[in-house]
């Protein structure tokens, strides 16, 4: 009985002196973060919420060995077949990949904003043409299949409601979910297995496809040799297991592994000039396509797999900018071309700018002047609207709402 007793006052002992190691860790990893959020805080009872949120936030992204934790959870998730994380925040489908979903009952009402895409357009100069291009969502119908008993979140059933809507308005539209099934590219190879995002080259099959939709707007071809959309006038360098993506740093690199990534540029001279500012950061480069619109520094940043400096999708045009002005200095007579755009449309946009004259490129939750003021007030050829299946949300759409 004795011994029964130490054993146990052992363990207690033991565990408790885990947890206070821990906290103690923790605090020292935390503490610079807190004390800055702390001496930049807004004391407004009125923002108090806001603060509590960025002190739980600072704490969670700074517990100690957080991406260890995360690595042996999702180990042991695998070792269990288990195919979510988090409490559904990540599934993993019948091919392995990773998605983010919830459980939903239907498709999202979307006539809202594709109001606001109809009151865009009727803002414009009537010489400027608008194009809706929806980009596909990583459950691809007629391939992703889901195991039983994981939510879907009917993207592609919100899309199409979106769709249908815009073209009762008479707004031009580019579903770029169809076909994407036949574009050569293995169905396996369309999107990231660990990030939300499509592959490369899927997004320079796309470039392909909206320049052939948009040659059919114009009495002058923009690639009329087909020279520009050809991949085999641009170099692709692999990178073989080096991409851990936003969903992959949810769940480890254990549960889903890694991405290979191809770094796609043009073989053929280019010149640019590229701007970009997001609140009081703003940055100029001239150069070659990859000088200019290319940074490497994710492909070649050691030893921070899950941190957001290492996300290779970033490579292109610097990832998420609030505003990006592209300027080819090699086509000075050809079109004025405005993106607004999500993530997803990024080296799609990048690879546009080799047969357009100028892009400015808006991400609406990053630039905080008026959108509809700032086209209206630019000389452009078209504008372009790019919003994905699962961000058909108002964050998106900060323009033309009926007040």
């Amino acid at each position: 009985m004795h011994n029964f007793l130490a054993k146990k006052r052992i363990t207690a002992f033991l565990f408790i002196l885990v947890l206070v190691t821990l906290s103690v860790l923790n605090i020292i990893q935390s503490f610079g973060p807190i004390k800055q959020t702390l001496a930049s805080g807004d004391y407004d009872i009125s923002e108090t919420k806001g603060l509590i949120h960025q002190l739980d936030a600072d704490i969670n992204d700074h517990v100690f060995e957080k991406f260890g934790f995360v690595e042996a959870y999702g180990y042991l998730q695998s070792l269990m077949w288990k195919n979510e994380e988090n409490n559904f925040e990540v599934v993993r489908d019948m091919e392995g990949k990773l998605h983010y979903t919830y459980f939903a009952t239907g498709p999202t009402y979307t006539k809202d904003l594709s109001d606001r895409v109809a009151a865009l357009e009727a803002h414009l100069d009537p010489q400027t043409k608008l194009t809706y291009v929806m980009t596909p969502d990583k459950y691809v119908r007629g391939y992703t299949t889901f195991p039983e008993g994981i939510p879907y979140n009917y993207n592609n059933e919100t899309a199409d409601g979106f769709l249908a809507n815009l073209e009762q308005d008479g707004i031009d539209t580019l579903d770029l979910r169809e076909g994407l099934l036949e574009s050569g590219i293995p169905p396996e190879d369309l999107f990231f297995t660990t990030d939300h995002h499509w592959k490369i080259r899927t997004a320079f099959w796309a470039f392909g496809q909206l320049v052939n939709h948009m040659d059919g707007m114009y009495t002058k071809s923009l690639d009329p040799d087909h020279y520009f959309t050809d991949i085999h006038n641009y170099n692709v360098i692999p990178y073989e297991d080096i991409f851990i993506g936003s969903q992959g740093r949810k769940a480890g690199k254990y549960f889903a592994g890694a991405d290979d990534f191809d770094l796609i540029y043009p073989k053929f001279k280019t010149n640019y000039s590229f701007y970009f500012k997001t609140g009081e950061t703003e940055a100029a480069l001239n150069g070659r396509f990859e000088d200019a619109l290319l940074t490497t520094y994710p492909l070649n940043v050691q030893g921070a797999t899950y941190d957001l400096t290492a996300d290779k999708y970033f490579t292109y045009l610097y990832g998420n900018q609030g505003i990006v002005h592209v300027v080819n200095k090699d086509n000075p007579n050809g079109l004025k071309v405005m993106f607004i755009k999500d993530s997803l449309a990024v080296p799609m946009i990048s690879f546009l700018s080799t047969v357009v004259s100028e892009i400015y490129v808006i991400d609406p939750r990053y630039y905080t002047e008026d959108i509809m003021d700032f086209a209206s007030k630019t000389e452009l050829d078209h504008v372009l609207v790019s919003i994905s299946p699962q961000d058909l949300v108002e964050e998106f759409f900060p323009y033309g709402a009926n007040n």
